[in-house]
């Protein structure tokens, strides 16, 4: 008994429009995100410390505005390590006149932080001066009364923080 059927389909030689679209795209996705598993996490280091430098300068002019009292004997500022210029800080937050950093460094809950030696990330102010503190006012004063800029820089691109003499803390 032979059974024959015939189908009156078409056949296909090749991918629909859509089919490639998709495959592209999912293709440049993964190639987006393989890329930078091979150029390292150099792009992205200056924008991460912009971003907890803006955290961090946030906090300090926050406790400035809420602990007001002189008798507190609060010290608020951040310190710029002019020597290494890969930390920022404090130092000493019962002490303003203190404005170097402890040698060896031990990160604790004083405010310090320290960029580790495999990152390229700098940090410098615009203009000079190494110190920005701030006011009951959330204004900064020191080397940023009026305003200043800080360079955040890596090895492949320097983004910067502004501060606005008003006290207004932001990414630019």
């Amino acid at each position: 008994m032979n059974i024959h059927c015939s189908l009156n389909a078409k056949q296909h030689n090749g991918f629909t429009l859509v089919e490639v679209i998709v495959v592209l795209i999912l293709v440049g996705i993964l190639a987006a995100t393989a890329a930078s598993k091979f150029t390292g996490s150099d792009s992205f280091e200056a924008n991460t410390f912009q971003n907890s430098l803006v955290s961090a300068l946030r906090l300090t002019q926050q406790r400035a505005m809420q602990q007001t009292k002189s008798v507190d004997g609060y010290c608020h500022q951040i310190v710029f390590d002019t020597t290494t210029n890969k930390r920022y800080g404090v130092p000493d937050r019962s002490n303003c006149a203190v404005t170097t950093f402890p040698s060896p460094f031990i990160p604790d809950a004083t405010g310090l932080d320290l960029t580790n030696s495999r990152y390229n990330v700098t940090f410098s102010l615009v203009g000079g001066g190494n110190i920005i503190s701030f006011n009951s006012m959330g204004q900064p004063q020191s080397s940023c009364t009026g305003g200043c800029l800080i360079n955040v820089s890596s090895s492949v691109e320097t983004v910067q923080v502004k501060i606005e003499s008003e006290g207004y803390i932001h990414a630019l």
